[in-house]
């Protein structure tokens, strides 16, 4: 299968790769900035974009050459210009035309935060911070000039976008290999969801534990103040456990009161003893008399 992974934009890098192997890569200039101010003064940027003619006309070829699955980067926009949000839906949309003529054509998106993470290990990655990931993963055919990346076989310089477009047909590697798999919009949203529950549980589920651990720990050290009440012992106790407490020195059990009784032995107020008179005091007492 050939593939041709996409990072759309005036600047629109791009490869070719097949059977896991990277065949061609480089950047396509849509439009150059005197062709885009001619645009702009006709009113063409509204009815007709320039750019998207020749990315529709530059997939067509790549079709004929054999490509059939196409692989973009997919941006969701929160933020930016309005300018931007309308170039790049224009030129999705010029893969939707071509997969519209070519029904062999499969097309999947990557989202950016998942080729970013994919890529450097976070989802919000710059652009230095790609290049950087792309020499250290590859360092016998990529080489860090700078902030740019040189491929050693050709001494070309790739920019950011070419950048983008390798990591893509890395990650489709990654796809064949089982490793990882092309996730729609509503997909990676019930993904997030269901892990997000996943998380919930396991916190819940700590909690759990951590209250029951707490409640026998309770449970134990009311039994070793009820031991210490009984005035018998130091405190110094293994395993107190059904009322009773082992003292490792002498091996001796101590009896310890309930954990449940409102008012332990120790903190009972003392009775007055009770004297028995002994016999021979009682004689002694008779003869006297």
């Amino acid at each position: 299968m050939k593939t041709l992974t996409l990072d759309l934009g005036t600047h629109n890098g791009w490869t070719l790769m097949e059977d896991g192997v990277i065949l061609q890569s480089n950047t396509l200039l849509l439009a150059n900035p005197e062709e885009l101010d001619e645009q702009r003064r006709t009113g063409k940027e509204r009815t007709l974009d320039l750019r998207f003619c020749r990315l529709v006309d530059f997939l067509r070829e790549k079709v004929r050459e054999g490509a059939n699955r196409v692989v973009f980067e997919d941006v969701l926009f929160s933020a930016g210009s309005f300018h931007s949000h309308q170039l790049w839906a224009g030129l999705r949309t010029a893969i939707w035309a071509v997969a519209h003529d070519t029904p062999s054509l499969q097309v999947f998106g990557v989202p950016v935060g998942t080729l970013k993470a994919f890529a450097s290990g976070k989802g919000t990655a710059k652009k230095e911070e790609m290049a950087q990931a792309l020499a250290k993963a590859e360092p016998a055919k990529y080489q860090l000039n700078g902030l740019q990346v040189v491929d050693i076989q050709t001494a070309r310089t790739l920019d950011d976008n070419e950048v983008d477009a390798i990591w893509l047909a890395k990650y489709t590697i990654s796809v064949d290999r089982g490793e990882r798999a092309f996730m729609a919009t509503y997909e990676r949203r019930q993904k997030a969801k269901a892990e997000k529950r996943a998380r919930r549980a396991e916190r819940r589920a700590a909690l759990r534990v951590k209250a029951k651990e707490e409640k026998q720990k309770g449970k134990i050290r009311e039994l070793i103040n009820a031991a210490k009440a009984t005035g018998k012992c130091c405190g110094v106790f293994r395993k107190p456990s059904k009322g009773w407490a082992v003292r490792p020195k002498c091996k001796k059990a101590v009896r310890m009161s309930k954990a449940e009784d409102p008012v332990p032995p120790a903190a009972l107020p003392p009775t007055a003893p009770v004297v028995v008179p002994s016999p021979v005091v009682e004689a002694k007492t008779a003869v006297a008399a």
